[in-house]
């Protein structure tokens, strides 16, 4: 069977790329990493409920993994560019390096992440995936292909192409959950509005303000 490890942290993307594997017939692991932001506590909490809940229609996915991994000191950890983005220094190289360790014991052949590319990082796009799928496959004498399926993508077509099998009312995006809830006004919580409108599809997030 196909294997594929996958960077799952219970948002949009990340649900859709596990349901995107899980039904091509992938043997999935999905692996959530904790890198001390603020938000993570709440947002695995929500990881844990996608989980179980796809677990009960799909046998092919191990027991959701979480990894523990130090992005820089606190007062790097994420850098606010403006009032709707948020950079974490180095995030995508940090994620697939220590992602690649999994697929490596694992003898998985796929790393999943699910970057769309739409946001002006240094390491958000395909090139910069495909210096670091050469770089690991070099190093893990063998190859390990870093997929992205959504780049290009905007989160509105995500929401729309799997809003009847990915279960998004379970999903978790916001930088300032209020007692395990969606702020709705952080610069996440204005992205998700946002796709679900474009989308045209009902959001099933409560939120804690409008």
């Amino acid at each position: 069977m196909k294997k594929a490890v996958v960077l799952f942290s219970a948002g949009v993307e990340s649900t859709s790329l596990l349901v995107h594997y899980l039904k091509k017939d992938f043997y999935v692991y999905p692996v959530y990493i904790r890198a001390g932001m603020p938000w993570e506590s709440v947002e695995r909490g929500y990881a844990i409920k996608v989980w179980f809940r796809l677990k009960k229609q799909y046998k092919n996915m191990s027991p959701l993994r979480t990894l523990f991994m130090e992005v820089g000191p606190a007062r790097h950890r994420f850098i606010p560019l403006d009032d709707s983005q948020i950079e974490i220094p180095l995030r995508n190289m940090v994620l697939t390096v220590k992602t690649a360790l999994v697929a490596l014991r694992k003898g998985a052949e796929v790393i999943g992440i699910g970057s769309l590319g739409v946001y002006p990082f240094p390491d958000n796009n395909r090139d910069y995936f495909d210096a670091l799928q050469r770089l690991i496959s070099e190093g893990a004498r063998r190859e390990i292909r870093i997929e992205t399926p959504f780049m290009g993508m905007e989160k509105w077509e995500v929401i729309r192409t799997f809003k009847d099998s990915a279960p998004f009312e379970l999903t978790f995006s916001c930088a300032s959950p209020v007692k395990g809830i969606h702020c709705g006004v952080c610069a996440k919580c204005r992205e998700r509005k946002e796709g679900f409108l474009k989308a045209g599809v009902e959001d099933p997030t409560p939120y804690m303000s409008s």
